[in-house]
């Protein structure tokens, strides 16, 4: 079990426990970080940086796998409506998000697009390009990040607010 621990300006604690059967062994994992997933496996976590800045798949440890951390400023581009030139319009990671199945993840950038338009979902296939990609939607979506459901699928709010949309990949 994960638990990220909010403290504001004083940081965001990772703790990762485990059960065994007779004994909890709780492990702290290094850095200021919000658990937005944990693999079907159990054994991958995908994380945010406290500032918003990094996403990252890392082991039970804490330690970030091999090519899977996704620094927001270069890993999507600006809002398309974003002023160019304004630091302000830079990109950042939602702490929502999660894995869709064991190698691919599902991230936003919602609350810092919703200045200059809509907000973004992105796709990453950690096994495949390890390049988020947006995520175009046959109709409009509401505000607000995702939910990963596992098995392929998340959620979005509807326009409305008051129901959900589910979606798998090439298919709602």
């Amino acid at each position: 079990m994960g638990l990220s621990i909010g403290e504001g300006q004083d940081g965001a604690p990772l703790r990762w426990g485990r059960w065994d059967g007779r004994e909890l062994t709780v492990a702290y994992v290094e850095g200021d970080l919000t658990l937005v997933g944990v693999s079907p496996s159990g054994e991958r976590l995908l994380t945010v940086t406290h500032d918003q800045d990094a996403l990252a798949v890392r082991d039970t440890r804490g330690a970030v796998l091999d090519g899977l951390e996704w620094e927001a400023e270069t890993a999507v581009p600006r809002h398309p409506e974003a002023e160019p030139g304004n630091d302000e319009a830079l990109p950042y990671w939602d702490w929502a998000g999660g894995f869709l199945d064991e190698t691919t993840l599902l991230g936003s950038t919602v609350e810092g697009d919703e200045e200059w338009g809509e907000g973004r979902h992105w796709l990453v296939d950690t096994a495949g390009e390890r390049t988020p990609v947006e995520i175009t939607y046959p109709r409009p979506v509401g505000h607000g990040a995702p939910t990963a459901l596992g098995e392929g699928m998340w959620a979005t709010p509807d326009e409305s607010g008051e129901g959900l949309y589910v979606w798998g990949r090439g298919e709602s």
